[in-house]
């Protein structure tokens, strides 16, 4: 039964509340807080008033939005307010997603209201009043269908052409001009010329415009493995999987095979990806198999989005893809869940609620008894833990489609030549050798570097002074394009250094290495040859993602720069080079994953190359090339590296053998970061040292954060450690209880932490 408490006011209601009432309600707001408040109902609301709509009631000296988690018939023991208004004429929630979200505020220490706050897109909640709208679809008219020589198309409506065709569903009209940036008068003539056509229908309960086609032949090994998932595709029962397979080994198809089972029994499944830049590539793939797919992401137009959150809430998706969000899609009949790439950290939510959404999902699926699959070619070590374990049933896919061969992995000592380069240059003569060769024979190539902008780095030389950010502890990086050097933190930006500040020298440096004057450096050495260059600088424009993967699929693009967004689940038959410029760039992190997740990336982007008929090549740079990380990867070897690094974990306690609590403070006050942080550390020993029996658990700190001062707060950590998870939150919950935040300091909680900056 839920935990509840009155409220009482410190002053008295203008209209006295009632003191007794046919039905009391429980809500949660969205704050902090640990146990719902109940309310009574006016007997002229009773008919409105339903579990998981919002309810607009007194909290304090104001009202306030609250979800309604309980009703019930009997009185509180004391006298407690009425609430004001019923604010949706439909819950915006069902039964099972509050079970979920109670869950969540119980496991990640925040309050439930903050949970479901978070899960309903802004939109939904806005709109939720408003009856359905009609909504203007632009659908793309079939290539087949198109005249032979069709029409010309100015460079505009080209633009807004080719990317309506990424969307193979089609497009509010309203999302299109959005995402190109272009006028009616565009659209206009690309119906009047037959490239598409509009259509209008009310909102949610718009067309299925895609048409399913027959499944390829299965691999051996995806046969196997689809015989394995069949019994708990057909079942009632939760079961969860982990699908090893290598890159390029088809674990999409997997994926969809086992979708389609799932759709014939009538249900849905649930797809999640990493990256929003994913997506249309996913829906393009799943779009042609099943005649009604969905995508929820964060990009999508307000209106765009409530039509899909509706569509999918009247179980007319029978697909949803979208990423870390999309696991709360209200589906009413699920009977799958897929992670692909469940190694990811992008999976990861950094702000409050601090959900990982493949543990959601995982979690999902228990609460309804269904299937979840998580897919990676290097999983995460918490997620191989579980299966060797025999948590988790593993699945594996050891070979590539049609059989061809891993790409080969040439590693490149940057310490020795001929691999050596001047300060100030990217590229090795061996990978400009490979970008000229790849592009002669009408390949393509891809090139990873993880850190965008021009220079890293501004250093005087004459006194050892650094840029740093005026309200982080963090370097800035100097943008050349927009002439700033720019905090990729908080935003702070200011004019490039002529003189060092410091010392007043004219002798400012700017040093390191980004994908702008990688960008530079490729044009210099690759004359004529079109390159596109993929980082937030350049996508964040709503469409741009998928504007730019549609060309370099279409061999508009020779090659492809990018930070990690390059790096994760592409899949372009043409490419036969990728080139990593700086591979160990990660490993000096100041945290516990920092080899995992350079193994990951390394594994995964190598990956991308050598998956149509030529064989792939990867040309590693690297100032580190003996590292275990750096080694292994290049030879495709998960298992050895899993191995070592499993060894090292348990030795030295850290995950998956303990669980950890990560507790951020700050404060503008440096002291008051420090006081507090003091007083915390000492309330989690008391919570420890009282607890009967005595139970295993480190206390870590308090300690200066590796990013010390982040948008003007002085930051501290701590970090509570036990392989039981029960006894490390109750821990935590008796330390935040006892121990508010004073002086101006706040606190973050952040439970299983994918991050230690």
């Amino acid at each position: 039964m839920t935990e509840t408490r009155s409220l009482f006011g410190d002053t008295p209601d203008p209209t006295p509340a009632p003191q007794a009432a046919a039905l009391y309600v429980d809500l949660v707001f969205d704050r902090p807080l640990e146990t719902p408040y109940t309310y009574a109902v006016p007997d002229e609301l009773v008919s409105e008033v339903a579990i998981g709509k919002r309810i607009l009631a007194p909290l304090g000296s104001k009202p306030d939005r609250g979800w309604c988690v309980a009703m019930r018939p009997e009185a509180p023991s004391r006298p407690c307010k009425a609430i004001l208004r019923v604010l949706d004429p439909e819950p915006l929630v069902n039964s099972h997603l509050l079970e979920l979200t109670r869950w969540m505020a119980h496991y990640y220490l925040c309050g439930w209201g903050q949970v479901l706050q978070a899960i309903v897109p802004a939109g939904v909640r806005r709109r939720a009043e408003a009856p359905p709208r009609r909504a203007s679809w632009l659908v793309p008219t079939p290539i087949a269908d198109l005249p032979a020589i069709p029409p010309k198309l100015t460079a505009r409506q080209q633009e807004a052409l080719d990317h309506l065709r990424t969307i193979p569903s089609g497009l509010e009209t309203s999302q299109l001009l959005k995402d190109v940036g272009c006028s009616s008068s565009v659209v206009d003539a690309l119906v009047e010329r037959g490239f598409a056509s509009k259509t209008s229908k009310p909102e949610g309960d718009l067309p299925d415009l895609a048409h399913a086609i027959g499944a390829p032949n299965l691999t051996p090994e995806q046969t196997t493995v689809l015989n394995l998932l069949e019994p708990a595709l057909t079942g009632n029962a939760f079961a969860p999987f982990l699908l090893l397979g290598v890159t390029g080994s088809g674990k999409t198809e997997v994926y969809m095979s086992a979708i389609e089972k799932v759709v014939a029994r009538g249900r849905q499944a649930l797809v999640l990806v990493p990256e929003i830049s994913l997506t249309p590539q996913t829906e393009a793939r799943f779009a042609a198999r099943f005649a009604s797919v969905s995508v929820l992401h964060s990009h999508l137009g307000e209106s765009e989005r409530q039509n899909r959150w509706r569509r999918v809430a009247a179980g007319r998706a029978q697909v949803i893809i979208g990423a870390r969000s999309a696991v709360f899609a209200p589906a009413p009949n699920l009977g799958l869940i897929v992670v692909d790439e469940e190694h990811e950290p992008s999976f990861k939510q950094e702000s409050t609620p601090r959900y990982h959404g493949r543990d959601v999902a995982v979690m999902r699926a228990s609460l309804l008894g269904i299937p979840v699959v998580l897919g990676s070619a290097t999983p995460s070590l918490e997620t191989w833990f579980n299966a060797s374990r025999g948590i988790y049933t593993r699945l594996d896919l050891t070979k590539r489609v049609e059989n061809r061969p891993l790409p080969k992995v040439e590693v490149l000592d940057m310490r020795h030549p001929p691999a050596r380069v001047p300060p100030g240059r990217a590229l090795s003569d061996p990978l400009i050798a490979a970008l000229r060769h790849t592009i002669r024979n009408e390949g393509q190539a891809i090139l990873f570097l993880n850190r965008r902008g021009y220079s890293p780095f501004i250093v005087c030389p004459s006194c050892g002074e650094t840029a740093k950010c005026r309200f982080c502890d963090l370097a800035l990086t100097f943008h050349r394009t927009r002439e700033v050097l720019l905090c990729h933190h908080c935003g702070f930006q200011t004019p490039p250094l002529e003189e060092c500040p410091s010392c007043r020298k004219a002798t400012v440096r700017y040093q390191g290495l980004g994908t702008e004057k990688v960008h530079e450096e490729l044009e210099r050495h690759l004359p004529g040859a079109v390159i596109r260059r993929m980082d937030s600088d350049t996508m964040s424009k709503p469409g741009s993602h998928a504007l730019t993967l549609e060309a370099f699929r279409n061999r508009m693009v020779q090659v492809l720069l990018g930070t990690q967004m390059v790096a994760k689940g592409l899949d372009f038959p043409g490419v036969t080079l990728v080139g990593v410029i700086q591979a160990d760039a990660g490993l000096h992190m100041p945290d516990f994953r920092a080899a995992e997740r350079t193994f990951q990336l390394l594994t995964q982007v190598a990956g991308r190359c050598g998956r149509g008929d030529k064989p792939g090549r990867v040309i590693v740079q690297t100032l580190n090339p003996e590292h275990e990380a750096v080694a292994l990867a290049a030879h495709h070897n998960y298992l050895a590296f899993t191995k070592g690094e499993m060894e090292q974990r348990e030795v030295l306690g850290y995950p998956p053998y303990q669980r950890i609590i990560r507790i951020i403070i700050r404060a503008h006050d440096e002291k008051a970061a420090d006081d507090y942080a003091a007083r915390f550390a000492g309330a989690c020993r008391l919570a420890h040292e009282s607890t009967t029996p005595k139970k295993p658990l480190r206390l870590l700190g308090p300690a200066i954060a590796p990013v010390s001062r982040l948008n003007d707060y002085h930051r501290r950590h701590i970090l509570i450690l036990s392989a039981d998870s029960r006894h490390l939150h109750a821990v935590a919950r008796a330390a935040l209880a006892s121990c508010r935040p004073d002086g101006g300091a706040e606190i973050a909680i952040d439970v299983d932490p994918g991050s230690m900056m």
